[in-house]
């Protein structure tokens, strides 16, 4: 009986024990609770304050701050002195109009501010004068100015001449003279086609350029350029002034599918010595319309095409055929052209020239630079003719 009274105090004990020790973690949280609540109030309790310490951002404020506590503006002050010393533009006065008697326009012209009006004239013409000095000083490099003479031709060797029988045959039936029907000739001129010699070259060339039929001149011409030899650049190039549209263009495309040195071309034609045939290639080149061409590539930064460009106006010259390069040096809208034009002239004298020369020395149509060079080629070409 005592056992259990002890057994059931010391239940009872621990209990109450257990009890106490329960109430005290549940006091330990509330206390932790409260003080973090304290300290949140207090966080944006601080924050609060530091808000209402900050100016308002409103005109009032702006104005006291900036011209002081009673917000007027003292214009003796030492700061307006030095805020006018800073140039500061007054504002612009927009003038008030009635909306309902004007127009958007008027409106548009009253208030918007005025800009000047920006020419663009001046600008192109100062653009025009730096382009044109960029281009004289860019002649100076060109390799028309290493052009100080006209070089002899290279040499070239000639095809052989072939004595097969079809082609004395077809040579003989070639000939309009000779044969009538152009079925016939047409047939000949394909076994010309065939054989790469020196006697169906000139067979060839005769067809060409004489012949009756526009289809077999032009198909020789054809042929011709197929072969790709020096020596066809001469009936090519006569073909050029063909009445004929369809021939003319056929060897016009040849003219620029050879592959060999065509400068060289015209300076064979030049070695001939002969007027009557040197005349006949310059004026065939001239009806072909591409001289004026060349006189453009006279300035062209390749040596290959300039030279070419050379060798042709040297043909003109030695042939007496000058009317196209004094036009030329006249009325070009570029006045490097000019100076290589009068370069030539004067790598190439001719007496000739000097009377032309002199004509456009006396015009004074030139700028000062062109005219000078007139003068010295024409002084140059005196020289030479005494």
């Amino acid at each position: 009986m005592l056992t259990a009274s002890i057994s059931a105090q010391s239940a009872a004990i621990d209990g109450q024990a257990e009890e106490s020790a329960g109430s005290g973690i549940m006091g330990y949280v509330i206390l932790v609770i409260v003080a973090a609540s304290l300290c949140v109030s207090y966080y944006f309790w601080r924050k609060s304050q530091t808000g209402h310490n900050k100016p308002k951002l409103n005109d009032k404020n702006r104005y006291k701050d900036y011209y002081g506590n009673n917000g007027s503006y003292d214009i003796n002050s030492s700061e307006a002195d030095a805020w006018l010393k800073k140039g500061k533009a007054s504002p612009v006065k927009i003038p008030r109009v009635s909306v309902g008697s004007r127009s958007k326009t008027e409106l548009d012209n009253l208030t918007a501010p005025k800009i000047p009006a920006i020419s663009t004239s001046d600008a192109n013409v100062d653009t025009k004068l730096f382009q044109e000095k960029m281009r004289k000083l860019q002649y100076v490099s060109l390799p028309i100015n290493t052009f100080i003479e006209l070089l002899p031709s290279k040499p070239y060797t000639p095809l052989p001449t072939s004595d097969d029988v079809s082609i004395v045959a077809a040579i003989e039936q070639a000939g309009d003279e000779f044969e009538e029907d152009e079925a016939v000739r047409d047939l000949a001129v394909r076994v010309l086609t065939a054989f790469r010699s020196r006697n169906s070259v000139e067979a060839l060339a005769q067809i060409a350029l004489y012949d009756l039929s526009a289809n077999l001149r032009s198909k020789a011409v054809s042929i011709l350029t197929d072969f790709d030899h020096e020596s066809v650049f001469e009936a090519i190039l006569l073909a050029c002034a063909d009445p004929t549209r369809e021939v003319r263009a056929a060897a016009a495309r040849g003219l620029f599918r050879l592959s060999f040195d065509r400068a060289d071309s015209w300076k064979r034609i030049i070695e001939t010595n002969d007027e009557f045939r040197m005349s006949h290639a310059a004026r065939a080149a001239l009806e072909s319309g591409f001289v004026v061409k060349y006189f453009d590539r006279l300035v062209h930064e390749d040596l290959k095409v300039a030279y070419e460009a050379f060798a042709l106006v040297a043909v003109l010259i030695r042939s007496g055929e000058t009317e196209e390069i004094f036009n030329a040096i006249k009325d070009h809208r570029d006045e490097r052209v000019r100076f290589a034009l009068l370069h030539v002239l004067k790598v190439i004298p001719d007496e000739r020239t000097i009377e032309e020369l002199a004509k456009l020395q006396r015009s004074g149509a030139f700028s000062a630079e062109v005219t000078e060079r007139i003068v010295d080629t024409l002084n140059h070409c005196g020289a030479v003719a005494v």
